[in-house]
């Protein structure tokens, strides 16, 4: 397991125009079989902290949040994936479909990840979204 740190980016199309943030956190790395494990700790504004873990396989991400909120969100090319999140307000039937998965790798290590989703709660569509998770020590 390995230190790293973990600048995320976070966009949504909001009424065509792209609303960006992005949060810096320490985190822990580590392979296991055939995946690796990003985990990291996040504050979330009504939720408190949140312990967050991505987990990357061959040809998914899987975004694991326990906490304040929870959920467990599937990013696959192409596929459109069905998740419930849990919020300090009550559950929402989450929907999402999978435009983009991109991942970098240098010495094996995951550096960036790239991923391109469009996203329904609760059957409402709530728009466009793009990640950008990048990697360091």
């Amino acid at each position: 397991m390995q230190d790293v740190q973990i600048k995320l980016t976070a966009k949504h199309l909001v009424e065509g125009n792209w609303d960006a943030s992005t949060h810096h956190y320490e985190g822990k790395c580590v392979q296991k079989a055939t995946s690796w494990y990003v985990t990291y700790k996040e504050h979330m504004e009504g939720a408190g902290e949140v312990s967050t873990t991505l987990k990357l396989s061959d040809k998914a991400l899987t975004l694991i949040r326990q906490g304040g909120v929870s959920t467990r969100q599937q990013f696959e090319n192409g596929v459109s994936t069905q998740s419930t999140y849990q919020s300090p307000y009550g559950p929402f039937a989450m929907e999402t479909h999978t435009n983009k998965l991109r991942v970098q790798y240098e010495n094996e290590l995951p550096v960036l990840i790239e991923i391109a989703y469009q996203l329904w709660m609760n059957e409402q569509y709530s728009g466009e979204h793009e990640l950008r998770i990048e990697l360091g020590k």
